[in-house]
């Protein structure tokens, strides 16, 4: 047996070969019928889908923008779009927006939003987010899957009342469809404990944000970044319940995650810095919080 899957192992094409193949039909679908043609454009897509697969960003950007100035397609203007810089990106996910299929426009409109929520343009965010949402309603209708990630991406957005309320119906849809256990549920009930606390629930936050935790680890594993995620929110939610000790455990173990996962200088890990700082500077431990600082950016 074990030779037998080595065989078809060895069988298996190179991928530089299947890249060949694919630059190979390009080529020839332009000799044969033109730059022009919709076969041509059909075959620059294809290249752009495997590079894209094979992870080369920069050609599958190429072949993809061939296949856009030869037909346009709408479906082809979307796959540009996620592999290009946020100024190209924009003005192809506004291409897109008009699309009369709401699944397509749902996808652009949600990622405008995303790309001005990244520049704390958040009134502008907030109404790309909503259109999105609608559209992924009448796509999928209002208990999709869709839906529920829509209502994450808005929730935390919005202020806090309206967020939990949006929190709660994509939970709903969530454990309806995927289960409590699902990484994505549990996704949900950590950004719904965040709210909560924003809103000053730290009771019904911490409920959740443990039973997040919990599923976290049983389904991602202990030293995933979404444990760090939810034990932040943990941090917070001791810190705000008087509980030092715990919520030093909390903020300390979301920075070791994702220092181990992102590295020292990562975004995501001098935040956990930052916070575990201010915490040991309130609790009077400024000696702690110094050396911590020495680490963030000036």
């Amino acid at each position: 047996m074990v030779c037998s899957l080595l065989g078809l192992l060895l069988l298996q094409p190179d991928p530089s070969a299947i890249r060949r193949l694919f630059e190979e039909n390009l080529a020839r679908s332009e000799r044969q019928y033109g730059a022009d043609n919709a076969r041509t454009a059909a075959a620059a897509r294809d290249l752009g889908l495997f590079l894209k697969k094979a992870g080369d960003p920069a050609g599958a950007r190429a072949a993809l923008a061939r296949a856009v100035r030869t037909e346009g397609r709408l479906a082809d203007v979307a796959e540009l779009a996620a592999l290009s810089p946020a100024e190209e990106a924009e003005p192809l996910w506004q291409r897109v927006a008009r699309s009369a299929d709401p699944a397509e426009a749902s996808r652009a409109l949600a990622a405008l939003a995303e790309l001005h929520a990244a520049v704390d343009d958040t009134a502008v965010a907030v109404s790309l987010y909503r259109r999105a949402l609608a559209k992924e309603e009448e796509a999928h209708g209002k208990d999709s899957a869709g839906v529920a990630v829509r209502l994450n991406a808005l929730a935390v957005l919005v202020e806090p009342k309206e967020g939990i309320a949006m929190l709660e119906r994509a939970l709903t849809i969530d454990r309806r469809l995927l289960g409590e256990r699902h990484p994505e549920t549990s996704t949900t009930e950590a950004n719904l404990a965040g709210r909560l606390l924003d809103n000053g629930r730290t009771d019904a936050a911490l409920r959740l944000a443990n039973a997040a935790l919990a599923a976290f680890e049983d389904t991602l594993g202990p030293e995933n970044p979404r444990v760090a995620s939810v034990s932040l929110i943990l941090a917070f939610g001791w810190r705000a319940k008087g509980d030092r000790a715990r919520a030093e455990r909390f903020y300390r173990r979301a920075l070791e995650i994702d220092e181990a996962a992102y590295g020292a200088d990562h975004s995501e890990t001098l935040i956990d810095v930052k916070n575990l700082a201010e915490f040991l500077r309130e609790i009077g431990r400024s000696a702690e919080a110094a050396a911590l600082e020495k680490r963030l950016p000036r």
